[in-house]
Parts: structure tokens; sequence; C-alpha cells
């Protein structure tokens, strides 16, 4: 993938929902059928784009907490990321 569709992707997830944006292991690995080293390339390039945004961003596994409630990163999803400024 593209920086700009990497950009247009992550534009397109904070327009439907700026509070949280989950990405799923269906949406990279079936649906841009990208590889296991690109799907990595592309949640580093994912990360450093929402962290730059004011997102902090966990994971598959990993423990966050939204609107008050602790939830856990699930196995389908690689990463979510939270808007700073809403925990």
């Amino acid at each position: 993938m593209t920086m700009q569709e990497i950009t247009n992707y992550l534009d397109n997830k904070i327009n439907s929902n700026e509070n949280i944006v989950i990405i799923t292991f269906y949406e990279v690995r079936i649906k841009f059928n990208l590889s296991e080293g690109e799907t990595q390339e592309f949640l580093r390039l994912c990360k450093t784009r929402l962290e730059n945004l004011g997102y902090l961003t966990y994971f598959t596994g990993a423990k966050y907490e939204y609107q008050g409630i602790t939830k856990e990163v699930q196995s389908n999803e690689l990463m979510v990321a939270i808007k700073e400024n809403i925990m």
C-alpha cells in the first residue's frame, strides 16, 4: 500500500469514529491481501500517523481503557487506537 492509501484508509476510519480506530485482521490480511511483512510495515506506519494525531495505540492482547471500561485488543484485531483526551 502507498502512503496515500494508508492516509485515506485512516482518514475514513477516523471520520466514522474519531474516538476509537480499530484495525482488524480481516481488513489488512484478507481485504488488502497484505503479507505478514507488509502487515507489520502497514501497522508501523499507521501507529506513527495515529500517534502524531494524538491517539494511544494498542496491539493484539494489550489492555486499554475506553469510556471507563478496561478492554483487551482481541485476536481478530491487529490494532486499536484511542483518542488521548476521551479516556
